[in-house]
């Protein structure tokens, strides 16, 4: 409270019972969220829920359904990693415009890249018909974990495949890091490959590249005139005007049902699972037992 010059509330029903409070930003454990949130959309509380969305599919359905058809307004906050970085924004928007025509081949390869001396302890196109996933725990501190620090997902669309790679990967030619360093967007590794019947795209944000159709386009010209709404402004957009926010809980929804999916995949040696997924559960959970 002294650090930030504001009284604290003992707890989230408190902050939910202030009524000078309109919007609350729920950052907490992914398993507690589907409960605040429904407390806070009962309470009248705008939300601006951060990522992870929530720890599984039943918990993400309960986000969605808590707000459906209410005046209250919740945006999913995710980072500059992919939705809310300008470069990236604005080619959603461009991609949901039609301004490159039908799709026909996607690859996202995305990872945290870290020295191999790093003290670690521990919706673009919308639903796919099915999902198929590979994991990789060769880093030791995930593979004494009993976790993955890698991954590959494949999506099917129908008239292409999405393919997404992502994880972490400690590579030789980086030098000693601590966590500050380490969470620098330079140090990402984010490609995307964008295939269109008559147009090709590479980006990468973080070292700003793009490149249309084989030809480097300086991104100052690129994003001249592009209004860039972050997950706060589309959130105050949605509360002012009623305006629906692109980050919205269908498609948040959606990320989590491909990720319980490719949990799944992943857990069965790749096997192809469908969606819509029937059942709820997250895979990883003792509870679960596959069918």
């Amino acid at each position: 409270s002294a650090a930030i010059g504001l009284e604290l509330a003992s707890s989230p029903e408190a902050l939910l019972d202030d009524p000078t409070i309109e919007i609350v930003a729920l950052a907490c454990s992914p398993h507690e969220k589907a409960a605040i949130v429904e407390k806070a959309a009962r309470a009248g509380k705008h939300i601006l829920l951060k990522k992870p969305m929530a720890e599984s599919l039943d918990s993400a359905w309960r986000i969605e359904t808590a707000t459906a058809g209410s005046e209250i307004q919740i945006v999913y906050d995710i980072p500059a990693i992919g939705r809310f970085h300008p470069v990236t924004a604005k080619l959603l928007d461009e991609v949901g415009e039609g301004r490159y025509g039908r799709a026909i081949g996607y690859t996202h390869a995305f990872s945290f890249t870290v020295s191999t001396d790093f003290p670690l302890a521990a919706g673009l196109w919308g639903q796919p018909r099915s999902i198929q996933c590979k994991s990789t725990a060769y880093w030791d501190l995930y593979r004494d974990a009993g976790v993955e620090n890698f991954g590959q997902l494949i999506a099917d669309y129908g008239d292409f495949f999405a393919v997404i790679a992502s994880g972490k990967q400690p590579l030789d030619t980086l030098p000693s890091m601590d966590v500050s360093e380490a969470l620098n967007p330079r140090n990402w590794h984010s490609v995307i490959e964008m295939q269109f019947e008559r147009h090709n795209l590479t980006v990468l944000p973080f070292q700003s590249i793009l490149i249309h159709n084989g030809a480097r386009v300086p991104l100052e010209d690129f994003l001249t005139g592009y209004a860039y709404v972050t997950p706060f402004q589309q959130l105050l957009r949605a509360i002012e005007t009623g305006q629906a926010p692109d980050s919205n809980m269908t498609s948040a929804r959606l990320g989590v049902e491909v990720l319980m999916a490719a949990y799944r995949s992943a857990q069965e040696g790749g096997r192809q699972v469908t969606l819509p997924l029937e059942r709820g559960e997250n895979p990883l959970t003792r509870s679960y037992a596959g069918s």
